[in-house]
């Protein structure tokens, strides 16, 4: 490498060799928005809840999340540049690089399994919302939940297929961005209004709950959970040395839009809280245009999940216009989207259980992705020698950190998933 950015302690390389550095021609906003669209959707709808799963102390948790994955994710676009001279193309490569071809295999499914499983709760949430908005409407809903669901996937597919990249898919991250932004805004508002009643009760809150706090913790990782697609945004970043610079933002902007949609909600409703927060809030005008915001946020945010798994199949695959030309490669690339997205509508139509169907998917594959996964692979390339003792023990936390909310959040959001199913039947 021949121009270095030691900002953050990363190492980035502006000239990499040009028969293995991507198509840079994206901007920093752009990379800037694509990032708090795949994060801040589901935070903003699940982490009331957590905030009552954990208590005020969730306030300590959201922090020290940002912080964890702001360090993690510039560990992970670091490890992309381990060989000089040229940058590894995703994640799956760097498991890889650490640990050989098991390695690559652990990294893929949990990468994977974010990048499908957040998709598949994305479709989830957009048919739910639909049908929820019609069937409380005067002419009621012609269409069942599940329906809508399918309806959801055949509308997500669409925008999927007609982005190729995620250069292309700034714009729409642009819109999910504003859309999350005035649904925190509408959410906040209406708390604190229900604050100002003065028929209000008086909420119950706890400073720590000890019995939840794993599967809160899981929740918040989740919500800071854009490792999956970093390596992709990364790589069509016109200037990839402002990458810290653009993480930092972006994770303290999305860690702002959640404290004032958590501390206003937890206030108001404390541990009668639900998920997505939209059903404590009072019914109305403010409320239905709020739910419509987000369901046009995770419209936009799923085609950028599931063209991040796209775009690595298509690599393994050697799906290229070089290679095909323009008609074959449009036809391969249309066939692996449009058969994904089919079997995560499937998916979605199954398991309609937004809030612990997420716990569950952050604490099995999330923490690992982002907490665990980055560390363990960076260490492993660069040597634990090379870092310093009390860099060493931070890293050594997180992984802690991680592997407690991986174990024993998932214990406690399978336990939710099956009295779930069991209510249902």
């Amino acid at each position: 490498m021949s121009s270095k950015d030691y900002t953050g302690g990363m190492e980035i390389a502006d000239d990499v060799d040009a028969a293995h550095q991507p198509s840079r021609n994206s901007s920093s906003i752009g990379a800037y928005f694509n990032i708090i669209c795949v994060i801040a959707g589901t935070g903003t709808l699940q982490l009331p809840l957590a905030m009552h799963q954990s208590g005020w102390f969730g306030v300590f948790l959201i922090v020290l999340s940002a912080l964890m994955a702001i360090y993690t994710g510039n560990l992970l676009i670091r490890c992309l540049y381990v060989y000089p001279g040229r940058r590894l193309t995703g994640y799956g490569d760097i498991g890889d690089a650490a640990f050989g071809r098991p390695g690559r295999w652990v990294v893929m499914f949990f990468n994977y399994a974010i990048l499908l499983g957040a998709s598949c709760i994305y479709i989830m949430l957009v048919g739910s919302n639909t049908y929820s908005l019609l069937a409380a409407s005067n002419m009621g809903s012609p269409l069942s939940e599940r329906a809508w669901i399918a309806v959801a996937g055949v509308v997500v597919l669409l925008p999927v297929l007609a982005v190729k990249t995620l250069k292309e898919a700034a714009i729409l991250s642009a819109f999910g961005t504003i859309a999350t932004v005035v649904v925190v805004v509408v959410s906040a508002t209406l708390s604190g209004l229900e604050l100002a009643r003065p028929d209000h009760v008086p909420a119950r809150h706890a400073f720590i709950n000890p019995s939840q706090l794993a599967i809160a913790l899981a929740s918040i990782s989740f919500s800071f959970g854009g490792n999956v697609v970093y390596p992709h945004v990364e790589a069509t970043m016109r200037h990839p040395k402002s990458w810290p610079r653009v993480l930092t933002a972006a994770i303290a902007s999305t860690c702002v839009m959640y404290f004032i949609i958590c501390v206003p909600a937890y206030l108001a409703y404390g541990d009668k809280i639900q998920s997505p927060i939209f059903h404590s809030l009072p019914q109305g005008a403010a409320t239905t245009s709020a739910i419509i915001l987000i369901t046009i946020h995770v419209l936009l945010a799923a085609p950028i999940l599931i063209t991040s798994f796209a775009l690595d199949i298509e690599s393994r695959l050697s799906v290229s216009v070089a290679r095909l030309g323009r008609f074959k490669e449009f036809i391969y690339r249309a066939s692996i989207r449009t058969t994904s997205v089919a079997l995560l509508t499937v998916v979605a139509m199954v398991v309609p259980f937004f809030g612990d169907f997420m716990a569950l998917l952050g604490a099995l594959a999330n923490c690992m992705i982002v907490f665990v996964l980055p560390i363990v692979c960076y260490l492993r390339l660069f040597g634990w020698r090379s870092v310093w003792k009390i860099t060493l023990a931070w890293c050594f936390l997180i992984v802690a950190i991680g592997l407690f909310a991986c174990v024993l959040g998932a214990i406690d959001a399978i336990k939710a998933l099956h009295d779930d199913f069991a209510g249902r039947r």
